[in-house]
C-alpha cells in the first residue's frame, strides 16, 4: 500500500525531473507486482 509520503514524494519527483507520468505509473505497478 502506497503512503501519504510516498505518493508526495513522487510527485515531487516529478515536479523536479519532469518525469513522464507514464514512467512513474510503470514504475508503481511494478513495484505492487513485486
Amino acid at each position: 500500500m502506497l503512503s501519504i509520503d510516498n505518493i508526495l514524494e513522487t510527485n515531487q519527483m516529478i515536479h523536479d525531473n519532469k518525469l513522464d507520468v507514464r514512467t512513474i505509473t510503470m514504475g508503481i505497478s511494478l513495484l505492487e507486482c513485486a
